[in-house]
Formats: C-alpha cells, sequence, structure tokens
C-alpha cells in the first residue's frame, strides 16, 4: 500500500482530496468542522482494519483503562479524536486570519517556559499524542516563544511540504527527524524551546522503561540532550475540554540530581514516561492507541529471552 502511494499522480490526487476538504471546511464553524472530524474519524475506524487491530490489542494489554465491554465505545471516542484534529489542524490559516486561535487553545502555565529560558540553557518540551499535541507548537509559537519541533515526515511528499506550511504559520519550525541531532543542539545553544514526542516506539535503539505496566522502547534524546546541555526537561498535557484544547505546563523535570547516577539517562527517561503515563489516565480516550508502542520493546526482550545463538 504504501509503494503505489508513493507514485506521483496518486500522491497528488491525495493531496488534491485533502485541499479539496479544506476549501469545503472554510463554510464550517469551528463546532461544525469538529462534528465533521468526528465523522471522519468514525469512517476511518471502519477502514483502518491493521491500526483498530493494533488499539485493541494495546487496550487488552493496559489492565485499568476500560473495562472489556466498553472497549468498542473507548475507541470509537479514539477514532473521533483523530479525526476532530485533522480538521483542526487544517482550519488554523483560517482561526489566524481571524484572530481565534486563543479562544480554541488555551495555554495554562506559561511561566514555566520564562523561567526556563531565564538561565539562557533553552528547554525541552516533552509532548505526546494527546488531544490535538499538533496545536501545542501553533499556539506557543504565536504567543512569541522560539519553538523548534521534531516531526517525522509522512510519506506523501506534496502533503507533508503542505503541513510543514501549516505548522510554521505563527512562527513555530520543524526539524525533520532524520538526521536532527546537530539542529537540536543548536536550538538548545540559541536558548530556544524544543519540542520532542515521548510516546513513539524507539524500537532497537530506545531505553526499556516502564509504560502503563510493561517495557517500552523509548526515545533517549530528551534525556541526553538535557544532561549534556543542562536545559531543563518541561512535560506538556493537552486535552480537550468540550471545544476547546487546553494545554498545561507541568513543573520542570531538572537533569542536574540524575548526573551522578550511572542509570542517569534510564531514571530521567523512566521519569519522563511516568509523567506522560499520568496524563494519559487522566484522559485515556485521547491518547492515540493505533501506535504499536511496545512493539521494540517486545522484540528486544524476545530476543533477551533467546540468548546468544549456538555456533555451528
Amino acid at each position: 500500500m504504501r509503494h503505489w502511494t508513493l507514485v506521483w499522480p496518486v500522491e497528488f490526487l491525495i493531496y488534491a482530496g485533502v485541499r479539496g476538504v479544506l476549501a469545503g471546511l472554510q463554510t464550517l464553524s469551528w463546532r461544525q468542522a469538529s462534528r465533521a472530524g468526528a465523522w471522519v474519524g468514525r469512517i476511518l475506524r471502519r477502514v483502518d482494519r491493521k491500526h483498530g487491530a493494533v488499539a485493541r490489542r494495546n487496550l487488552e494489554r493496559s489492565p485499568g483503562i476500560v473495562d472489556p465491554g466498553g472497549r468498542s465505545a473507548f475507541l470509537g471516542r479514539v477514532y473521533e479524536n483523530l479525526g476532530r484534529s485533522l480538521m483542526e489542524l487544517l482550519l488554523v490559516p483560517r482561526l489566524l486570519a481571524r484572530g481565534e486561535i486563543a479562544r480554541r487553545v488555551r495555554l495554562e502555565r506559561l511561566h514555566v517556559f520564562d523561567r526556563a529560558l531565564e538561565k539562557g540553557k533553552g528547554a525541552i518540551a516533552v509532548v505526546g499524542h494527546m488531544g490535538n499535541y499538533e496545536l501545542i507548537g501553533v499556539a506557543v509559537s504565536l504567543s512569541g516563544y522560539p519553538v523548534h519541533s521534531l516531526v517525522r515526515p509522512i510519506v506523501n511528499r506534496p502533503l507533508d511540504r503542505y503541513l510543514e506550511r501549516l505548522r510554521q504559520l505563527t512562527g513555530q519550525k520543524v526539524i525533520p527527524r532524520d538526521g536532527a541531532l546537530g539542529e537540536m543542539i543548536r536550538v538548545l545553544r540559541r536558548n530556544g524551546i524544543l519540542v520532542i514526542q515521548i510516546d513513539l516506539d524507539a524500537k532497537e535503539g530506545g531505553v526499556l522503561v516502564d509504560f502503563l505496566g510493561r517495557p517500552a522502547s523509548t526515545h533517549r534524546s530528551p534525556a541526553l540532550l538535557a544532561l549534556k546541555y543542562g536545559a531543563p526537561l518541561i512535560p506538556v498535557d493537552i486535552h480537550r475540554e468540550g471545544d476547546i484544547n487546553v494545554c498545561v505546563l507541568e513543573d520542570p523535570v531538572d537533569p542536574a540530581p540524575y548526573r551522578e547516577r550511572e542509570d542517569a539517562v534510564e531514571a530521567l527517561t523512566a521519569e519522563l514516561s511516568r509523567r506522560f503515563e499520568r496524563q494519559l489516565r487522566a484522559h485515556p480516550d485521547q491518547w492515540w492507541w493505533v501506535f504499536d508502542r511496545w512493539r521494540g520493546a517486545d522484540k528486544a526482550l524476545r530476543a533477551t529471552s533467546r540468548g546468544p545463538s549456538s555456533p555451528r
């Protein structure tokens, strides 16, 4: 499926379809577009069998999130959030033109960024795929902060370029994930804010820490950068409250107390994972359960249990 979608005419047709949806959105109010997004999510759930199966498996292996009898309705809300998030992101240009971003995204405790940047070492905002996480960088940069977000490009190239333009409309800068280390370091040295996602499977390159009761391969870059350059780590929670996306900056995690520990990277990463899990448990149906979050850890643990192969 990835192969044929990379053919240029197909890529362009998908891109044109998205732009056509965007043109239609211009006639809708925010609430109407959000409701339309919920319907998009319901349709996506019906056709996206692969990720739906991943989400169900994740829930089955995550006790305490939702009772078995409520999983179907729970997943319905997960997909509705996905659809609403997409529609809201596409509405960003119109919201900017009308000066309505602040009405749709409520920023709380921005003073945490102010205090962090006073030290001159930059700050690392640690986020997950909660609510409409894309609006964090849009709204914070609009408030005048130097935001640089690490992103993973999507397969469709014209659509990826279009989404990149949307993300940068308010002054936010994006850093493609591949080969990003040098630019991430430069951001911190310029006393900027680096936004990194904590909840993606890091595969064989990650550190294994607990997440929802079992080991998960987690990216070590936030901890490594914080330990080396002294930048505070600031967990950022975003979730929906009705038609409003609420973005809350939590108290920073200071890397200094971890530096003398032999397991400094693992311990600091584990603390960030705990902070994010607390956010998730507060609003569990707003996390993107469609990610195969534990795949890398499961693979690593299976390899460890088999042990080294016998010589022939």
